[in-house]
């Protein structure tokens, strides 16, 4: 029941009649159905007020985005003109006619006009087009169409200047597709395109150049490990397939001997242990048949300095390395000469490097007593005897081995892939079985002959072919040493236990190939004027250890060995050249002559008069310039007087040198080929008056024979006033100058004059 109606029945009697209680039940249910409908009601209010809150929120923050979004986007705009203010790029607002509305500071810079000024300006007249006539109407319909603009074009600026500039035009659209606003944004590209039109320029000159040459372009990228040849690398080698882009189209057409140094010469490139590629090599063309080639090049290397890039020329060089290998043997014998023998050992260095176990070996064999075969039997018959030697030599080489002629009367072997010593010692027991037998150099003249041997293993201890040379021949004349025809072994710590003059021996027969030969010059004065006349040319020897030898501790030695016929002839051509140098630098040098020393050996040389043509002439001397200093020994009645006259019938000068410490001094003044004598030190180590005596008669003698006189030795002042008063023409001395090196030399020259008093 509803609790309103049961407080209203709550006064009336307690048990009503049946038709009171109907009436009740339906005001019960009239009570009931107006709450529902009620509930219903206030649940519809209550609604429609959240619905109305929720609508007056909404409309709320709709406002306050709508002032957000404006506060942002006139910022946006403020940023943005900044940026335009601050860009690089010019910026133009165009209306759809292409005339400026608003520009920045860069569109003003570029245009060359002010900044106030660009407004109701046409764009193409700030910057007007260079060789493009009709330019703004096409663009114009272009952009009426919607359709951007994008060109590089060269133009001219209002202030003159020429340009070149990237355009870019945008259309801004409305809803209905017309344009009703045109930004334009230029870049100045002018040092772009002249950057870019030089690169082409030097590529065009450089495929110019590569077209007007044999040479092979290369290219490697290392990082990609793809290499480009030319089409000429093609076209030398004859082939028909295609390249595969890869460093085996050239790595794998290198001679299996020129390999391994290839290798290694692009390694120690790449990596940075040398400065430059350079390397000659052979490769398989398409016949089989192998090219020489020059490989050089250089690398980019990127900023750890790793390589990353390298590129260069190759060129053909096989005609010139057949010249070169003509060249590189030996006229005689036919077999390769010591360059040759240097340049094979150089190449078993690359190996010793790569392969540590790796080991050859250097035979150096001299003949014993060829010289008495030369002196007894002649030239003729010792060249057969060196012919014949050879090819028996060549007789005990193994598969792969070389022999060569060294100079003289000395060969090299070298050996290939050697063990160790014992190798090497059982072919140089094969050299000594073959040189017993005795050689026949005809007309019934057979000589015996044998050889010394030395042997020195080489590795990778090793740092220069020549140091193995070296200690080949330093083993070979301890053989000579223990008694000839044997070999001896050259050890880590032998040099210790030669002997001193073994030792200097080795050193001379090397000074010549490393040019540790030097000319030192005295000069021969005028007595009477002081001014320099002449100069002796005199050998000295600048020893890597012992320092500067003079001639004494050396010449006796030279000429033991055989080797003094070699220093005359290197000291003739190097003073020669010095005087042609002189007298191109210094104008007095002009009357200046040269004094070189001639051993008896040169002198019994059959072609020495041609020997001395011949160094003249390349040094553009006259016979006049040259004066030859010979010892008396050299003028002895059995010792190459018919030699003298043909030399001094050639012109040249003989100054009879030492003069006085022979046996028939006196008698040699009459000899008509001498034209100078030159007095030994010796006539004024005495005292002065006797001094006076024997010089004033020689002198005197002298000089009515028509020679000159030269006095050698002057060390004083008093022997300096002494030579001139006996009537000595010239002299020279520690007094005037000691002997000097070509500059000071050549700074004296320059002076002109020495105190002669």
């Amino acid at each position: 029941m509803h609790p309103r109606l049961r407080r209203q029945l709550a006064a009336l009697p307690a048990d009503p009649p049946p038709e009171f209680r109907q009436l009740i039940a339906q005001v019960d249910a009239a009570y009931r159905e107006g709450d529902a409908e009620r509930a219903e009601l206030e649940e519809s209010v209550a609604s429609l007020t959240a619905l109305l809150h929720k609508a007056q929120i909404r409309a709320g923050k709709g406002l306050e985005h709508r002032k957000e979004h404006r506060a942002k986007a006139a910022r946006a705009q403020k940023r943005l003109v900044r940026l335009l203010d601050k860009s690089r790029l010019a910026v133009f607002e165009l209306t759809p006619d292409l005339i400026v509305r608003r520009a920045n500071p860069a569109a003003a810079k570029l245009s060359g006009a002010a900044l106030p000024d660009l407004p109701s300006k046409k764009i193409f007249e700030l910057l007007e087009p260079l060789g493009a006539p009709g330019l703004g109407e096409k663009w114009t319909r272009r952009l009426g169409r919607g359709e951007p603009v994008a060109r590089t074009v060269a133009c001219a600026a209002r202030d003159g200047r020429a340009m070149a500039c990237d355009w870019v035009l945008l259309p801004r659209l409305r809803r209905d597709g017309t344009v009703f606003r045109v930004t334009a944004v230029l870049r100045d590209q002018t040092e772009a395109v002249e950057k870019h039109d030089s690169v082409r320029e030097r590529e065009e000159r450089l495929s110019l150049a590569l077209a007007g040459t044999s040479d092979i372009l290369w290219d490697w990228d290392l990082a990609g490990n793809r290499l480009h040849l030319s089409p000429r690398w093609r076209e030398l080698l004859g082939l028909e397939t295609k390249q595969t882009g890869t460093p085996a189209d050239w790595l794998e057409r290198v001679h299996p001997e020129d390999a391994a140094p290839l290798r290694a010469a692009l390694s120690s490139y790449l990596e940075g242990r040398t400065e430059v590629f350079e390397h000659e090599h052979r490769v398989r063309n398409g016949d089989g048949e192998w090219r020489w080639i020059l490989a050089r090049g250089a690398a980019r290397r990127d900023e750890k300095g790793a390589a990353v890039r390298a590129a260069g020329l190759m060129s053909d060089i096989t005609r010139h390395r057949t010249l070169v290998e003509r060249m590189a043997h030996d006229a005689l014998t036919g077999l390769p000469n010591r360059t040759l023998f240097l340049d094979l050992l150089r190449h078993s260095f690359y190996r010793t490097r790569r392969h540590e176990d790796y080991r050859f070996a250097v035979l150096f064999i001299d003949i014993d007593r060829f010289k008495m075969v030369n002196d007894a039997f002649g030239h003729e018959a010792g060249d057969q005897l060196l012919q014949q030697i050879g090819r028996r030599l060549e007789s005990c080489l193994r598969e792969g081995d070389t022999l060569a002629r060294h100079g003289g009367d000395e060969f090299t072997m070298w050996l290939d892939d050697v063990r160790g010593s014992a190798d090497a010692v059982r072919v140089a027991d094969r050299v000594h079985e073959v040189m017993r037998e005795p050689f026949d150099l005809g007309e019934a003249q057979r000589v015996q002959s044998s050889a010394s041997i030395g042997v020195a293993v080489g590795s990778a201890q090793y740092q220069k072919a020549e140091d193995v040379l070296r200690d080949a021949d330093v083993a070979m004349y301890r053989a000579k040493a223990l008694g000839k025809a044997r070999t001896a072994v050259f050890q880590r710590d032998s040099s210790e236990g030669v002997p001193a003059h073994l030792q200097l021996e080795s050193d001379l027969r090397s000074a010549l190939v490393r040019n540790e030969l030097c000319v030192h010059y005295m000069p021969i004065v005028d007595v009477m004027t002081g001014k320099v006349r002449a100069v002796e040319a005199l050998a000295r020897w600048q020893h890597p250890r012992l320092g500067l030898v003079p001639p004494s501790k050396f010449i006796g030695l030279a000429m033991e060995m055989g080797l003094i016929m070699n220093i005359d002839r290197w000291v003739l051509q190097t003073a020669s050249r010095q005087l042609h140098d002189w007298r191109r630098e210094i104008a007095t040098a002009n009357r200046l002559s040269i004094s070189v020393n001639f051993s008896r050996n040169l002198l019994d040389e059959a072609d020495v008069g041609a020997q001395i043509d011949r160094v003249l002439k390349e040094s553009q001397l006259v016979p006049g310039d040259l004066n030859m200093d010979i010892n008396e020994s050299a003028l002895a009645a059995d010792n190459g007087c018919d030699a003298l006259a043909d030399l001094h019938q050639r012109g040249l000068k003989l100054h009879m040198d030492d003069f006085g410490m022979g046996q028939g001094w006196l008698r040699h003044l009459h000899k008509v080929e001498v034209d100078s004598i030159k007095m030994d030190r010796s006539f004024l180590a005495g005292g002065a008056d006797r001094d006076r005596q024997v010089l004033t008669r020689i002198v005197q003698i002298a000089r009515d024979l028509g020679k000159t006189v030269i006095a050698e030795g002057v060390e004083t002042k008093e022997q300096a006033r002494l030579v001139r008063e006996v009537g000595c023409s010239f002299a020279q001395g520690f007094f005037f100058s000691p002997p000097l090196d070509p500059a000071k030399t050549r700074t004296l020259l320059q002076g002109g004059v020495l105190d002669v008093v």
